[in-house]
């Protein structure tokens, strides 16, 4: 199930990218592509600070989600000044977004993780 779940996210993200990369070739940059390509770059920046924070950081779990979701935030409310998707009235909403998605995350994470134990759990009782 992990497997056909990021099979269909990459499938999507693949799908999503010829067809904005087509439509930007005969009819240009469009506000809705605009938004794509400042998500998946935002996914990317994201992504990327949660590899070095994996990688060089040794916090407990819940640490490391408060850290994740404080930096996730800062970027997202960084990223959204920049690109005019908040205002200064309006900054708080970068919380609740970055907080759906990040319990999302935690569930897939959860769910990835009971996943491994049991199949390494599994291979030490084939080697018994």
């Amino acid at each position: 199930m992990k497997r056909i779940f990021r099979d269909t996210c990459i499938l999507a993200a693949l799908m999503i990218l010829s067809v904005f990369s087509v439509s930007i070739i005969w009819v240009g940059m469009t506000d809705e592509i605009r938004l794509v390509i400042r998500l998946f770059s935002l996914s990317f920046i994201i992504a990327l600070v949660n590899y070095f924070l994996d990688e060089y950081t040794s916090l407990p779990i819940l640490g490391c989600y408060a850290v994740k979701y404080i930096t996730a935030t800062g970027i997202v409310m960084l990223f959204g000044f920049i690109a005019g998707w908040f205002y200064k009235s309006n900054f708080w909403m970068a919380f609740i977004y970055v907080g759906i998605v990040l319990v999302l995350a935690y569930f897939v994470d959860v769910i990835k993780t009971k996943k491994d134990i049991e199949f390494i759990n599994s291979r030490i009782r084939n080697k018994k």
